[in-house]
């Protein structure tokens, strides 16, 4: 078609061979830039619109990401404490049988993820840590949850070395799930990974203390969950950002973290951290996202967080008397925009509630969420004071569904929670949104 021509270009529901005539007329070099950006299986299934596509996505440089949904299905819905032995081996076949075929020489990221029943299959994963380090990989994650619920370790040891020839100086992302590594194992990974920016380690049962021989000018991003051993962190990391910890108590040192923003916290430490007795506390002036995993048991008096800007309270109710002592964060927080309250162990049962006046108005609040609402005595009374306190409000989300739960709720239970929701957005001024879940 010639610049300036009238006539329409031709559209692709219409004439399919002219779009792939279009595409095929393309470098392989583009081709294979375009399919690096599409998950694994999207990038194999072109293999199909032409001879010539049928081995290109052998050559993509994106992520090799091996999540196969199927068993996430079977992970997230727990209809088997074990993966049947048929389903791993085919798992297992289709990551080998892939990596045979793979033909780029780097890739971006690379991740396994399927449940482990028991140290099996050692020998394919450490093949396919060797090829993705083989690969220059960038980010590395490792995800064998045994789907065993409350299971506290990993069945998958990562070795104590790389053979020669390998390197880890690649490497700016590492998750380990459920994989057991010792403190010595980890300190050596990080020794000889000067570009660390984030690690990821959950529920490893050999992990004790986590310490580095060297600062780690690069890391950016800290996750420690569910390593129950652990009595001891102790790292330099300056550029630190975001630091996350579900566990026990522990000694744990950071160094000067500047630039530290974010913090997430679980169990005991958070206690630690909400009564100002933990190293982090020391930084709760700096801090613009807080998320906390309490109990309701009274909240002790903040100082002033002028740049907190996100709260995030996930709280046991169970034998709770009021929310409202949550809102004690809300004030000492006077330029907070989000508040999400996920609230587990509600009472549906609806008292008398009496309107409270505005005594501490939150000038730059904008988003109310309330994840597990049952529309209660406990959390219509905090929803209606945060209602009348906060002047700028623009947007409150109502989630009837359970946290980290799906579809457990009682259908009459969750009828009477929409219910009372609606019932709540009757009484908002036009200027607020309201969404239900």
């Amino acid at each position: 078609m010639e610049l300036g021509s009238k006539s329409q270009p031709q559209k692709c529901d219409e004439t399919n061979s002219f779009c792939m005539d279009r595409l095929s007329d393309l470098p392989d070099e583009i081709i294979v830039s375009i399919l690096s950006f599409l998950k694994l299986k999207e990038a194999a299934r072109t293999s199909v619109l032409s001879r010539r596509w049928g081995h290109l996505w052998k050559f993509t440089t994106g992520s090799l990401d091996f999540d196969d949904s199927s068993l996430q299905y079977l992970r997230k819905k727990s209809f088997s404490k074990t993966l049947p032995g048929i389903d791993r081996d085919r798992y297992v076949g289709w990551v080998n049988h892939v990596l045979q075929l793979h033909q780029a020489h780097t890739i971006d990221g690379f991740k396994v993820c399927f449940p482990l029943k028991e140290e099996c299959n050692k020998l394919d994963i450490d093949n396919w840590i060797l090829f993705s380090l083989r690969k220059k990989v960038k980010r590395l994650s490792l995800d064998f949850d045994p789907i065993i619920t409350g299971s506290a370790r990993g069945h998958y040891t990562l070795p104590a070395q790389i053979p020669h020839g390998y390197s880890l100086n690649f490497l700016t992302n590492l998750s380990l799930s459920y994989v057991e590594v010792t403190g010595k194992v980890l300190a050596y990974v990080l020794s000889n990974c000067p570009y660390i920016e984030a690690l990821h380690v959950e529920a490893s049962n050999s992990l004790v203390k986590l310490k580095s021989s060297r600062p780690l000018l690069k890391l950016k991003h800290l996750e420690i969950l569910r390593c129950f051993s652990l009595k001891k962190i102790e790292i330099s990391a300056i550029n630190l950002v975001s630091f996350k910890y579900f566990g026990d108590k522990i000694r744990l040192c950071l160094g000067d973290v500047p630039n530290l923003v974010d913090v997430s916290m679980d169990g005991l430490y958070a206690f630690d951290f909400m009564k100002k007795c933990c190293p982090i506390s020391s930084y709760l002036s700096q801090l613009q996202t807080i998320v906390l995993k309490v109990y309701v048991e009274g909240f002790p008096k903040f100082p002033e967080l002028r740049s907190l800007k996100k709260l995030t309270l996930i709280v046991s109710s169970y034998r709770a008397h009021s929310l409202l002592c949550c809102t004690s964060l809300l004030k000492a927080s006077p330029f907070l925009q989000k508040f999400t309250l996920e609230m587990i162990g509600l009472n549906n049962d609806l008292g008398k509630i009496e309107a409270q006046k505005a005594k501490c108005p939150h000038q730059c609040l904008k988003v109310l969420e309330l994840i597990g609402f049952v529309g209660g005595t406990h959390d219509m009374e905090l929803a209606l004071d945060v209602l009348n306190n906060a002047v700028s409000l623009e947007t409150i989300i109502i989630d009837t569904r359970l946290p980290f739960v799906e579809n457990t709720r009682d259908p009459m239970t969750k009828l009477a929670a929409l219910t009372r929701a609606r019932q709540l957005e009757t009484t908002l001024p036009p200027r607020i949104k309201m969404v239900i879940v």
